[in-house]
């Protein structure tokens, strides 16, 4: 099976590093999460067209899993705020219910030595996510490039109360998006610091110009689907920005 990519993408995979969360990020991973969108594998820091990134995508890892049981988180890191260089955090996808396939998917990729072999993730019990996919789509708003961040974590020891942390986070009261999602800080309330075992970054931009939102218009999220008043994505200049932990700069 042939999936094509970015030429950023491609030297990635001929140098065989990767995929590993941005500069920053905790919790930090440096072990490969492979991110496929039909195809389009998006890896590394790479920027994919949002276009390619509007359905889930499929995961898995270079090495097999032992865990019975894994959650995947994407966070957007980029968000704009009023008070521009500092920016927030947006929680995209959060899939609990995971299970680690037994043989592995071989991928060829041009340009690469080798066939890459990955033990892709499946929800088999079909378990209802906590936060539905909603794919990016960057605002004509600074930053434009945002860096949308994925986290394997091994959920298989989790405890009932660890798993209604994870949710009661994921769904802030009232509905809406979780926008100021802090994952080391809800991790460690669910009981799963330590727990994160691979991770992958990519980036999705809007090629601009920056739009009138950027000087102060009020936009509100007002869904989990992404769609937001006045014109942007998910973001919000019109909703609190969470706290300073949850802040990326």
């Amino acid at each position: 099976m042939i999936f094509s990519k970015s030429l950023a993408v491609l030297a990635t995979a001929a140098s065989l590093s990767l995929a590993a969360t941005p500069d920053g990020f905790e919790p930090a991973s440096e072990v490969d999460l492979i991110v496929i969108y039909n195809s389009t594998t998006a890896l590394n820091g790479a920027v994919v067209p949002r276009t390619a990134t509007t359905s889930q995508p499929r995961i898995g890892t270079t090495s097999r899993l032992n865990g019975t049981s894994y959650a995947i988180l994407m966070i957007d890191i980029d968000i704009p705020t009023n008070t521009p260089p500092a920016t927030n955090t947006l929680l995209h996808w959060l899939q609990t219910g995971l299970t680690p396939s037994r043989t592995s998917t071989t991928i060829t990729i041009p340009g690469a030595s080798s066939p890459l072999s990955i033990f892709l993730l499946q929800n088999g019990s079909s378990t209802t996510p906590i936060t539905p996919y909603f794919g990016p789509n960057p605002p004509a708003r600074i930053p434009l490039s945002h860096r949308y961040t994925q986290i394997l974590v091994d959920t298989s020891a989790a405890t009932a109360q660890g798993m209604r942390a994870l949710e009661q986070a994921a769904r802030p009261a009232g509905g809406g998006v979780a926008i100021g999602f802090n994952a080391s800080a809800v991790l460690s309330q669910a009981g799963l610091s330590g727990k994160v075992v691979a991770g992958n970054f990519f980036n999705v931009t809007n090629p601009g110009p920056v739009g009138a939102a950027a000087n102060g218009t009020n936009t509100n999220v007002n869904n989990r689907n992404g769609t937001v008043n006045g014109g942007g994505d998910e973001t919000s200049t019109g909703c609190k920005q969470g706290s300073e932990q949850s802040k990326v700069k």
